[in-house]
């Protein structure tokens, strides 16, 4: 929506029209039916909240979702921090595609069991959570305080019934209480930025987001290795692993599960022609 709305502007300063900012937000408040004049902007009263400061820490390259401490992901509204990583619109892909495959099983089973791995904010457990009936959320993170906003936002929704956190690196929290061979689903938006473009990025925002939920290593692979080997004898047999990659890392990621050799059926989910997410599914042998 951004950019539709970057390159209307932009089209409209072009092409000489006058006062080219209002036309461009009449133009898309009429598109979505007077969404843009129904939005609350009651909080913009400077005795409410500190607006010289917002434009301070803006023109310090601060992404608006840190300064304002919340971040909308597919709908919802969930509490973000320089301790999380902002939710991205594009890892709603991954979520579709997990969704999709619980909702299919829930009508068979309704004793499932899934894996969150480096859970954030929570955005992508409780989106899950959200939209299916019976499926039990186990997420975590290595982040004590990104474990502790995830919290925030789950009891937030009330949803402490069905999400359980913890603290840990990857399954090593599940490891000792019973889950291995019990996983029905591992879902995972993992680190995949090469560290080289950490060290110099073209993008503001991986300059203040939390560094370990980005780098993946040399070439931005690192985790996928790890993530492969490690979900498989925590999966029941036929359970799913479904992850997000990289531009151009479906390759190397292929190559890594047919090395594995535990995984079929192996599926991608692109979008506008770019692979943004990986599923394959543990074999029964």
């Amino acid at each position: 929506m951004f950019n539709d709305f970057l390159q209307s502007y932009t089209a409209f300063e072009i092409s000489g029209v006058k006062n080219s900012l209002f036309e461009t937000l009449r133009l898309f408040d009429l598109l979505s039916s007077g969404a843009l004049r129904r939005a609350n902007l009651s909080l913009l009263d400077e005795e409410k909240i500190d607006l010289h400061g917002l434009i301070r820490k803006r023109k310090q390259g601060i992404p608006w979702e840190y300064i304002l401490g919340q971040a909308y992901f597919m709908g919802h509204l969930f509490l973000c921090s320089p301790d999380t990583l902002i939710p991205r619109d594009k890892t709603k892909l991954l979520v579709d595609a997990a969704l999709d495959s619980i909702q299919k099983r829930e009508r068979v089973d309704n004793n499932l069991t899934l894996i969150d791995i480096g859970t954030g904010c929570g955005n992508i457990a409780i989106t899950v959570a959200m939209h299916s009936r019976y499926t039990k959320i186990l997420a975590s993170d290595i982040s004590h305080a990104a474990v502790s906003v995830a919290q925030n936002n789950i009891c937030r929704l009330n949803l402490q019934h069905r999400i359980a956190l913890f603290w840990g690196d990857l399954f090593a929290p599940f490891q000792s209480l019973g889950y291995e061979g019990e996983i029905d689903f591992v879902v995972c938006s993992p680190p995949y930025m090469p560290t080289g473009a950490l060290s110099n990025p073209s993008s503001e925002v991986p300059i203040h987001e939390p560094h370990v939920a980005l780098d993946g290593g040399p070439f931005g692979i690192d985790f996928y290795r790890r993530l492969i080997n490690e979900s498989l004898p925590m999966l029941k047999p036929d359970g799913m692993l479904l992850f997000e990659i990289g531009e151009r890392q479906e390759k190397p990621v292929i190559r890594m599960l047919e090395k594995n050799g535990g995984y079929y059926d192996i599926e991608f989910f692109a979008d506008n022609a770019t692979v943004r997410a990986i599923s394959a599914v543990k074999k029964k042998n």
